[in-house]
């Protein structure tokens, strides 16, 4: 009977001891793939700010290449980013990547210094694996006593980020010109020359949907908000409910247009007006959100008729000439054979002033008319509007006495700015067609868009770059 027990204890006794080798091995396995998946996690985070950091830089230059890469070093540098938030990485060259596309295949993804065309390269990819010195070794404490070829395990992790939107209205307009920069000469003027941009003059009002420089009849289009340049998109893409969210927001979806032909879908339809007016706090029948499309810090409707009004006159709303050919604003024409009536320019210098032509372009900037030259720039019967000795140093947009702040939506500054494609025109006939971008226009909305008639203020070009949407994770 003794024996027998102290036989099952034994036996129990060696159980035991295979069961502990059993436990003692799973907790070991256990606490080195834990150890595995926390640097993985901490790897991705790393990569996942390092290129949101970097995604932030790409504006289409070399100089945000480089400015990407140091980025990129600076966020894995940061203690907080790494290691359980007590020191930071070393990222290497070899582990920044760039690529016109996020899912463009290996050979499409270069360092910053072998970027083929750095216009193009919008997207960054941070990848651990190719990390010199390594950042996923993670050396086992139990899994190497099995096998000397486990005594290290080695993880990564991958991010890429870019912009995939750009801040542009789909509304499309003709260039009035197919020069970037040109002089208007004015007799009066000289020896001094104003600047035209694709034929549109600095601080003159335009009536957007009212303009053809081939023709009596007004020419605008819908640029298509999610098709892909150099492809027509399907009629679905340019239908009013698709287009009326870009239209309340001002933006496009995808990250850049470049020398590509974009589709353009004509007219732009009436119904849509109502949408620009969001920016004026006018949410109601707009179909857009205060929350996606705030209005202005600045709702102050321009002509204004208050006395603090920097004009000798208070002007109508800019109309094109009815009857023209080309369809014109009335600023437009150079003769002064017959100059237009006085109040017809509409608001004159309220987002921007007339710059006077130079070429090549000042490393500053092209240098702006004065105040005093507005008889010889803007000629009219029985006189030329007029700046009264108010007109203050800041452009009136932002100037606190011609400035009404929204109620009940927070505003945000320069939300009336729409930057609007500027066409090679005349545009192929038919109603979905390919069209060719010459530049992007800065145009200040002046005051509420009504039918068929959107006051806009021209403040110049503005490079693509500069238009990119926010960074986002991609993958």
């Amino acid at each position: 009977m003794a024996n027998r027990r102290q036989r099952q204890r034994g036996a129990m006794l060696i159980a035991f001891s295979i069961l502990l080798i059993v436990v003692l091995g799973f907790i070991g396995l256990a606490l080195d793939v834990g150890q595995v998946i926390g640097r993985k996690t901490e790897l991705q985070n790393l990569a996942d700010n390092a290129a949101m950091a970097a995604a932030a830089e790409l504006v289409g230059t070399p100089e945000g290449l480089l400015a990407a890469v140091e980025k990129a070093k600076g966020s894995a540098a940061d203690r907080s980013a790494w290691r359980r938030r007590m020191q930071g990485a070393i990222l290497s060259d070899a582990s920044i990547r760039f690529a016109s596309t996020p899912d463009a295949p290996a050979s499409g993804w270069h360092a910053a210094g072998a970027v083929p065309d750095a216009a193009t390269a919008l997207f960054v990819r941070v990848d651990t694996q190719a990390n010199t010195p390594s950042l996923g070794r993670v050396a086992t404490a139990f899994l190497g006593a099995w096998s000397p070829a486990l005594r290290t395990l080695d993880t990564g992790a991958r991010a890429v980020a870019g912009r995939t939107s750009l801040h542009l209205m789909p509304l499309a307009v003709c260039a009035l010109s197919a020069s970037a920069a040109s002089p208007r000469t004015n007799a009066a003027l000289l020896p001094a020359v104003e600047l035209l941009e694709y034929g549109f003059r600095r601080g003159v009002a335009y009536n957007l949907l009212k303009l053809n420089p081939h023709g009596a009849t007004a020419e605008h289009f819908v640029l298509n908000p999610l098709g892909q340049p150099g492809v027509v998109g399907v009629s679905q893409q340019v239908g009013e409910a698709s287009v009326l969210p870009f239209v309340c927001s001002g933006t496009v979806q995808y990250p850049r247009i470049g020398s590509a032909q974009v589709h353009v879908h004509r007219p732009f339809p009436a119904a849509l007006w109502t949408a620009f007016n969001a920016r004026f706090n006018q949410h109601a029948g707009s179909g857009c959100h205060a929350v996606t499309a705030p209005p202005d810090t600045n709702i102050r409707a321009y002509p204004n008729t208050a006395a603090s009004w920097w004009m000798t006159n208070a002007p109508d709303a800019p109309s094109a000439l009815s009857t023209g050919n080309p369809l014109l604003s009335v600023a437009d024409p150079e003769s002064n054979a017959t100059p237009p009536a006085v109040g017809s320019y509409g608001p004159l210098w309220s987002f921007s002033r007339a710059a006077r032509y130079s070429n090549p372009k000042p490393a500053g900037g092209y240098l702006p008319f004065a105040t005093s030259d507005w008889p010889k720039l803007y000629p009219a019967s029985p006189a030329a509007p007029a700046a009264k000795s108010g007109y203050p140093a800041t452009p009136p947009y932002q100037t606190l006495g011609f400035q009404t702040a929204p109620t009940g939506n927070t505003g945000v500054a320069q939300r009336r700015l729409l930057h609007i494609p500027l066409l090679a025109c005349p545009v192929p006939a038919g109603g979905d067609v390919l069209a060719q971008v010459r530049g992007i226009g800065r145009f200040f909305m002046t005051a509420p868009a009504s039918n068929g008639v959107l006051s806009a203020e021209f403040a110049g070009l503005v490079e693509e770059g500069t238009l990119a949407g926010p960074a986002e994770l991609l993958r």
